[in-house]
């Protein structure tokens, strides 16, 4: 009796420590769906990734969206602990302390199928109009090149719309954000078979959790991340968030 006393002593104490070493984490990012949105389900699989990380170590988080120049200020002012969908850049990682990458926005050439376009180099483009989204970056190389004819669209969703009816030949889109909007905008249920993203991608960008320095302890927080994200790369958590969001298939 003793010694089941002692256990269970031993038992409380140790579970009123973790409780006592737990944080509430408050992140802080932009509506991109899929990646995050304020009103899809667990705000989008990239929130759950962090927030499954964080859980590892007891950890609780709550997420606030913003406008992303207002989320950015208020991190690096401290109001946040961190801000999440960040891109590596020499400013960002004075300023910041970026995790390692717990996912990564890959955009490419998207074409129909049925259109059996040939891609080795841009160059073998040349026969082809592809549909571009105004003001964005799609990667030095093709954006340098001179040479391809380019139909601009006003967003992704317009941008995909005009492949489905063919349009254009090709687009250029983050190949996450296609598949969100073939499963969830009013496109036929087949058409999501119809599509094939033409390799290699024209750029692949990692995507970080950025920790503001103004947060005393932030250097624990993101050990606390890193860690918690590898343990849910280990055990299968972060295969059963893709497969749920759809996306385990097409990393």
């Amino acid at each position: 009796m003793i010694l089941v006393c002692l256990c269970f002593l031993l038992w409380m104490t140790c579970l009123s420590q973790g409780r006592l070493h737990a944080e509430e984490i408050s992140l802080t990012s932009c509506n991109w769906h899929p990646y995050v949105g304020e009103n899809l389900p667990g705000f989008g699989f990239t929130s759950e990734i962090i927030s499954q990380a964080f859980q590892q170590a007891g950890d609780t988080v709550t997420f606030t969206i913003l406008p992303w120049k207002r989320a950015l200020y208020l991190t690096q002012s401290g109001e946040f602990d961190a801000v999440y969908s960040g891109y590596y850049s020499e400013e960002r990682a004075s300023v910041y302390a970026l995790s390692n990458p717990y996912t990564q926005s890959a955009v490419f050439l998207c074409a129909l199928k049925e259109s059996a376009v040939n891609y080795k180099s841009l160059k073998d483009l040349q026969p082809y109009l592809i549909g571009v989204v105004r003001g964005y970056v799609n990667g030095p190389e093709f954006d340098r090149a001179t040479y391809l004819r380019r139909d601009e669209a006003f967003s992704d969703l317009n941008n995909l719309g005009k492949l489905m009816a063919k349009r254009v030949d090709i687009i250029v889109i983050d190949k996450f954000v296609a598949l969100y909007y073939l499963k969830n905008s009013p496109f036929s249920e087949g058409d999501i078979d119809r599509v094939e993203f033409l390799q290699p991608p024209l750029k692949v960008m990692p995507v970080h959790v950025m920790f503001s320095k103004a947060v005393p302890g932030f250097q624990k927080k993101v050990a606390v991340f890193n860690a918690g994200l590898e343990q849910i790369r280990k055990n299968g958590v972060m295969d059963q968030i893709m497969e749920k969001y759809g996306f385990l298939d097409h990393e």
